[in-house]
């Protein structure tokens, strides 16, 4: 977005330049012109004051068209930017932003605290309210997460009812101690449908520690965590070890 002086200062600078070169080459049309003329001919000085003043109005209205232009092309390549990193039902940020800032955030150096954040039974909203009411839910399950993180986190839709939260250099027990709050805060909360039917929500979340910027699955040991939540119950959270890995694995085998 473009403030008021800094549109000001664009329309000066592009006022200037299209009347010096609009005066410039008026000046050299004129001057072209007379060498067909008798000398001193009375008609030089008019000339050249046409040449000189009629550029300078002129170009005051198009330098304005021209700003206005482009301050309106930089606003839409700012909203199509923030379309494309953002999620258009919760307002959150997207799966791409997610993974990017993961990225950013491993090359650091300082790695960062993963939650995989999943509504449980959600398909079961969308049976039974449609699908109008499962988007409001997710819209307040977002309200209910954004609550509890501090400024420094990211949170994002991944897909569906799935939400990743990022916490920059945050330690596994951070990471941990956060995941609680979550799922505490979306425990109670009190979603109500627009024909005030009660809907509790609820969350299972998987937790990992994230360091290595060269990992093509980031989110692999989270997801395993998750899913280790889920079967212990739901409305719980999970930290990723080894085991879980291993028990992946012979259960894909």
């Amino acid at each position: 977005m473009f403030d008021r002086l800094h549109i000001d200062r664009r329309v000066l600078l592009t006022t200037a330049k299209i009347g010096a070169l609009s005066v410039a080459v008026s000046l050299a049309c004129v001057l072209a012109a007379l060498q067909f003329l008798p000398s001193g001919n009375s008609v030089l000085p008019l000339a050249a004051g046409f040449a000189v003043t009629v550029p300078l109005l002129c170009s005051l209205p198009i330098a304005l068209v021209i700003v206005a232009q482009s301050a309106r092309l930089a606003e839409l390549n700012a909203r199509l930017e923030h379309d494309a990193a953002h999620d258009a039902l919760t307002g959150i940020a997207n799966r791409r932003a997610f993974l990017a800032a993961i990225e950013r955030c491993c090359a650091t150096g300082e790695g960062a605290g993963l939650l995989l954040i999943d509504a449980d039974r959600f398909k079961s909203i969308n049976d039974r309210f449609g699908h109008h009411v499962g988007d409001e839910a997710l819209v307040a399950l977002t309200r209910s997460i954004a609550s509890v993180l501090d400024e420094s986190a990211m949170l994002a839709r991944l897909g569906g009812e799935e939400f990743g939260v990022l916490l920059p250099a945050a330690s596994l027990v951070q990471a941990a101690a956060t995941a609680e709050l979550v799922r505490s805060a979306v425990e109670r909360s009190s979603f109500v449908t627009p024909d005030k039917v009660p809907c509790p929500l609820t969350v299972s979340i998987g937790i990992d520690r994230l360091e290595d910027a060269r990992d093509a699955y980031p989110l692999r040991r989270a997801d395993i965590a998750l899913y280790a939540a889920k079967n212990s119950g739901r409305n719980r959270v999970a930290v990723f070890d080894e085991a879980m890995l291993r028990n992946d694995l012979s259960e894909a085998a």
